[in-house]
């Protein structure tokens, strides 16, 4: 049962992995009439087509689907999403699957009865209006299903027009998509694979060259660019990168929008969400986050070390230092340029284990005089 919604639902965050945060303009309603949007048509047929393989035993109500989903991907609407998960959680998680195994019994035995009399016709069967409770339960269901898909899209900054989606998700049920399941795997794969990193590395290298002509801006020979807000303490620097730094920051992609952050008030908005779900009593406790210098991306390893305790760094990171052509999951997409504002709260300077033995050692046989000379306490 699991399976069935969370392989649906994988659908789309598997796509949406490779959006990248927002490289470009972002949801629009778009228009039928105008340029074939693939990308658009694309991602629709592939909700589509997961839906009918995985959750075809759901009559959902599509022209609430419909309207929930542009609800989701353009943010109108006044939306308790707290309680929209939670009703589809609740949904899916408890209800379906004991209504969906009372259909299946039902089936097998109406399929027992037509063989034993001797009628051999392969039934095929569609959705089930006992998969709902109501038709209040329906609408709810199907409304709030739309909207989180279409959130989905909104948060994740792909450049979808809407209307080529939900188009593509009604051809695909009345069996005339313009995409096969083959063709519509071969565009996506092409566009997150080939043209968005191209995309992405020629717009993060102008972005970076504009960055580079502001006042106060300096370049390593890396070529990570930086601006130091506030020096801090030089003689408590992480100088290693087995040093452990305790910071708070602030991360960017080039259009300015947050994607990660350590104080819960710059969280993103879905952030902020999932924090408040998982940790309701300390969801917005502003811990520094603590970490070895060596176990983070190489901006950050080299830009953190210009600055000492209590300093402040403004860091502008190519793709080469931050996570490359492969990106880091739906936040961040291939080849981007990214932004960090960080805050060092404190730095803790790596110990050897040789070191430390020996100043073990060399405590163990200053003890030892003391107490041969009366020193020792």
């Amino acid at each position: 049962m699991k399976k069935a919604f969370f392989g649906a639902a994988a659908l789309c965050a598997a796509v949406l992995a490779a959006c990248g945060g927002g490289d470009r303009d972002g949801i629009r309603i778009g228009s039928l009439s105008g340029e074939f949007d693939s990308l658009s048509y694309a991602l629709g047929a592939n909700i589509g087509y997961g839906i009918e393989r995985d959750l075809s035993d759901i009559p959902f109500d599509y022209d609430r689907f419909d309207k929930g989903m542009k609800d989701g991907a353009l943010d109108r609407g006044k939306v308790d999403r707290d309680r929209m998960m939670a009703q589809l959680r609740e949904y899916f998680l408890v209800k379906r699957m004991p209504r969906l195994s009372a259909l299946q019994a039902r089936r097998a035995e109406a399929d027992s009865i037509r063989r034993a009399s001797g009628d051999t016709t392969e039934v095929k069967y569609g959705s089930d209006a006992s998969l709902f409770a109501s038709d209040g339960e329906r609408d709810s269901i199907s409304y709030a299903f739309g909207n989180n898909w279409g959130y989905s899209f909104r948060i994740s900054g792909a450049p979808v027009q809407i209307a080529w989606v939900l188009e593509a998700m009604k051809d695909v049920r009345e069996g005339k998509a313009r995409m096969t399941e083959q063709e519509k795997e071969e565009y996506i794969r092409y566009y997150f694979l080939v043209k968005l990193p191209a995309e992405n590395a020629k717009a993060s290298e102008e972005w970076l060259a504009e960055v580079a002509s502001r006042p106060g801006v300096h370049k390593t020979e890396s070529g990570l660019l930086y601006r130091i807000e506030k020096q801090g303490d030089t003689v408590i620097m992480a100088r290693g990168d087995r040093d452990r730094v305790s910071v708070h920051y602030k991360g960017m992609n080039r259009k300015g929008k947050v994607f990660d952050a350590s104080r819960y008030a710059d969280k993103p908005a879905e952030a902020q969400e999932m924090l408040r779900m998982r940790f309701p009593d300390s969801y917005d406790k502003d811990e520094p986050v603590e970490f070895p210098l060596g176990g983070v991306i190489p901006g950050w390893s080299e830009g953190v070390k210009l600055v000492g305790k209590g300093g402040k760094i403004t860091l502008w990171i190519p793709s080469d230092l931050a996570y490359g052509p492969r990106g880091a999951g739906r936040v961040i997409g291939p080849n981007e340029a990214l932004e960090f504002e960080i805050e060092v709260v404190d730095v803790t300077p790596y110990l050897d284990p040789a070191d430390t033995t020996d100043m073990v050692d060399a405590a163990e046989i200053m003890h030892s005089l003391g107490s041969e000379t009366g020193m020792a306490e």
